[in-house]
């Protein structure tokens, strides 16, 4: 009894420690995006009561093999918010390394503003600030990118998000 109670405790650790964020394997591994809103903590999640399809709070497409587009959009449910960046092939690809975004390509939305003009999207971008995003590994075998990003955002009705301390990990489809 001794001897298998070691042997459970055992396989408890293995099965624990093979999750650590260091080495996240294939079956445990899950998309984070996380930054800053305006000084606050953000991260992406969902949230679903379908136990057949659930839901993703991350989408990322990294398209490898036509011209190195990115897009991804990662959403909260807590705060019903959402981030999207769309560096595709025509404002220069998203290369391995430090990006540029330029207008248009990233965008904030808080569906809690509502407004008969539509502000929930925040989507004009402030070229006074160090407006980029970094890709700082891509693990072509697993598909994998992570990275990081900081913008600042602004819509017609006055709103501002400025977006810090971003960071994405996520499996991408190409």
């Amino acid at each position: 009894m001794n001897t298998y109670l070691k042997f459970v405790i055992g396989i408890i650790f293995i099965l624990i420690s093979s999750c650590s964020e260091e080495d996240p394997s294939p079956r445990c591994f899950e998309d984070i995006v996380t930054c800053k809103v305006n000084g606050k903590e953000w991260c992406s999640n969902c949230i679903s009561n379908d136990p057949l399809f659930g839901c993703s709070p991350v989408k990322c497409y990294y398209y490898i093999k036509d011209n190195f587009g990115l897009d991804f959009s990662a959403s909260s449910d807590n705060n019903n918010t959402a981030i999207t960046l769309d560096q595709n092939t025509e404002h220069g690809s998203a290369k391995l390394g430090l990006n540029t975004i330029e207008q248009n390509e990233v965008f904030y939305i808080n569906r809690n503003f509502t407004n008969q003009n539509d502000c929930s999207r925040l989507n004009n971008l402030d070229i006074h600030f160090y407006n980029y995003f970094e890709i700082k590994s891509i693990d072509s075998i697993n598909f994998i990118i992570t990275g990081s990003f900081e913008f600042r955002v602004y819509n017609n009705c006055g709103d501002t998000a400025t977006i810090t301390d971003g960071h994405f990990k996520t499996k991408f489809i190409y």
